[in-house]
């Protein structure tokens, strides 16, 4: 394969891609500059050529190599294309877990092993809105509160209740308008919830399998579930389902999405993520496998919801639209024992990086940070991870998940990365193929078969 450093340096990437096209890999690639939003078809002399561009080689003379390159160094720069969040002033999302108490015991559940029954003080969450919905504190006017698990939201329903309610004082008289979300298991919806969830524009988000035998096997309550699902789409509530692929149901995920046009319209939103759990996989051979499967089926599955309005999405299909400098932007999210963590995943002493994690803590009536372990952990990004130097993918990925970096091996952290770039390859090939069809009227595969110079 054609050494690339310049082009590299300039986040220009050459991806191999001849698998595709029915050639050797390296035959074909995929030239990609994710800064100036551009892809392209090249052969290895076509890369060489690019490299020494960049050289200044005056041997240099295809004029449409000029222009190429010319076109993909022509972008705004960096810093301003992925911004940095440089300081706690600036967080605009505040993610509360209410509670660190649940009623399920789903077979992949990365929270269980940190349940300690604690539940968040009311004083601590009054505190934390107060600090958040602050005009003093930021200028942005619109602002994210989400209740999620930890546990279970709604085995805490007084304290979310509180905080929706107070938090929405609190923005009138601060001019702010606030996007509520709530996660739950759906296994306790009331009429009283159903109306203040309604009446404050409350977006749910649904934990659910949707198969009746995969619900059963990972989180059992099917019909409690699926029931309460109808109540919330019956009152006219934002709903959103969001589902945990595993080894079994990830050849599954087509008739998945089937059954929400089915059974559950108008839900228009599904999250399909791959598991994450330690303990679901025995070698890395067989995660590679599993996120084989889950990558084909993931895009039938897209395929599938598109024909029904239905958006299928998961993290790497959401982020492949963006350009990112972290997995994610660095949450301030409010833990059961009035902790702040930089990761919605990390919120108890007996989960994986949490002495690493946490930043802040919420007493005596103050938010109190550690300015310089919040500047240090936004710095894990993928300036600071050498891996990620020369990644294609690097500004759709961000470095990777937080969570997973404490939970996994580095070998299965590395299945994770060719997950991710061979995930990105795919969406690439996919939009150069459907760019060519509508200007040429025929196949890009096909068309590169036919022609023996490529």
């Amino acid at each position: 394969m054609t050494e690339t450093p310049l082009l590299n340096k300039s986040c220009i990437y050459s991806i191999p891609s001849g698998a595709y096209f029915g050639r050797p890999d390296d035959a074909v690639c995929i030239v990609y500059a994710p800064l100036a939003d551009s892809a392209l078809i090249a052969t290895p002399d076509n890369i060489r050529m690019m490299e020494q561009f960049l050289e200044g080689s005056t041997a240099v003379t295809d004029e449409t190599i000029v222009q190429t390159m010319e076109a993909l160094l022509d972008h705004e720069p960096l810093e301003k294309l992925v911004p940095r969040r440089e300081s706690p002033e600036t967080f605009f999302r505040l993610p509360v877990l209410p509670n660190s108490i649940c009623n399920f015991a789903c077979s992949y559940c990365y929270s269980a092993k940190g349940r300690n029954g604690r539940v968040l003080e009311k004083d601590q969450l009054k505190t934390a809105l107060e600090v958040f919905i602050d005009p003093a504190r930021i200028s942005r006017k619109e602002l994210v509160i989400s209740f999620l698990g930890g546990g279970e939201p709604m085995l805490s329903w007084d304290l979310v209740k509180y905080g929706i309610e107070y938090a929405s004082e609190l923005a009138e008289k601060g001019g702010f308008t606030i996007d509520f979300s709530l996660v739950t298991n759906g296994s306790l919806i009331n009429d009283e919830q159903l109306t203040l969830l309604k009446k404050h524009d409350v977006m749910v988000s649904v934990s659910y399998e949707i198969l009746e035998e995969i619900q059963n096997l990972q989180r059992k309550n099917y019909g409690l579930v699926a029931g309460n699902l109808q109540r919330l789409l019956e009152a006219g509530i934002n709903t959103r389902i969001r589902s945990t692929i595993t080894t079994a149901n990830v050849k599954l995920m087509t008739r998945m999405v089937e059954e929400v046009a089915l059974k559950y319209r108008p839900v228009n939103n599904l999250m399909m993520e791959a598991v994450t759990d330690d303990g679901s996989f025995t070698d890395t051979d067989q995660l590679r496998a599993f996120y084989d499967d889950y990558t084909e089926n993931f895009f039938a599955a897209m395929e599938a919801g598109e024909k029904h309005g239905i958006h299928v999405e998961c993290s790497a299909s959401r982020n492949i639209n963006l350009l990112i400098e972290r997995f994610c932007p660095g949450e301030f999210s409010l833990t059961p024992s009035g902790e702040i963590s930089i990761c919605t995943r990390i919120s108890a002493p007996q989960d994986p990086g949490y002495a690493e994690s946490i930043f802040g803590r919420i007493e005596n009536g103050e938010m109190k940070i550690d300015r310089e372990k919040y500047q240090w952990l936004l710095n894990d990004d993928v300036f600071r991870k050498e891996k990620c130097g020369s990644c294609f993918a690097r500004f759709h990925c961000g470095g990777g998940c937080q969570a997973q970096q404490y939970i996994y091996s580095t070998e299965v952290q590395e299945v994770i990365c060719d997950y991710t770039r061979n995930f990105v390859r795919r969406v690439l090939l996919d939009r150069l193929e459907k760019q060519y069809a509508e200007y040429y009227g025929t196949s890009l595969k096909d068309a590169v078969a036919a022609n023996p110079a490529i």
